[in-house]
């Protein structure tokens, strides 16, 4: 009998324990109910950002050493997931539509809008064309820091804007990509884009500024 009476107690034990366990699993957020926003810290800056902007390396959220977002232009929604993407999905067009932005501390050194006539100037060929969207053109000197890229530029001396491209190759895998930097008070913002946007960077620029304005308010 008191064998019996044991085993039914344990029995009792068992089953809470499972009931508690399923009630545990139920309670633990799963990956469908992420957040719906998430705040991320760079510097003395927070940001407030729903959370399909976040790329892996900053998904955590947190004080971070430089926040990784991403966006599909032209309206800048979340692009940092890829739920989107199936069996169908023209991967060239998308990356074509893919803004990946990497905001950082401002380094002491150049401002970005100087770059262009203080650091990259002394680097490009003398020659250079024009390029749809009122863009300047010139390719960087061979054995310069800077060979193999070309740099696209509003005139005179690219304040306004200023990207580094990779040259075209017909025999690359990878699409071509261009890299423009821009500050923030106390941080710099670099976009990392498809050289096919070129033609668009008013509305590129002014994207990732008001997405970077809005995510700081």
């Amino acid at each position: 009998m008191p064998s019996k009476f044991a085993g039914i107690i344990l029995g009792a034990l068992a089953l809470g324990l499972v009931v508690a366990g399923v009630g545990l699993f139920w309670g633990l957020p799963r990956g469908d109910e992420a957040p719906a926003t998430r705040q991320a810290i760079v510097g003395a800056a927070r940001f407030t950002l729903p959370s399909g902007y976040f790329r892996p390396a900053s998904r955590g959220g947190g004080r971070l050493q430089q926040l990784d977002l991403a966006a599909f232009f032209p309206g800048f929604t979340p692009a940092g997931e890829v739920a989107d993407v199936n069996g169908k999905t023209d991967l060239t067009e998308r990356y074509e539509k893919l803004v990946f932005v990497t905001i950082k501390p401002s380094d002491p050194g150049l401002d970005p809008v100087e770059r262009p006539a203080k650091l990259y100037a002394r680097f490009l060929e003398p020659d250079g064309w024009s390029h749809p969207g009122g863009l300047v053109a010139k390719a960087f000197e061979p054995g310069s820091p800077f060979e193999g890229q070309e740099l696209y530029f509003v005139a005179p001396e690219g304040r306004e804007f200023a990207a580094r491209c990779g040259r075209p190759d017909q025999t690359q895998k990878t699409p071509n990509s261009c890299v423009y930097d821009f500050r923030v008070g106390d941080l710099d913002v670099e976009l990392r884009f498809s050289a096919a946007l070129l033609s668009e960077w008013e509305k590129l620029n002014a994207g990732a500024r008001g997405l970077v304005e809005a995510a700081l308010r």
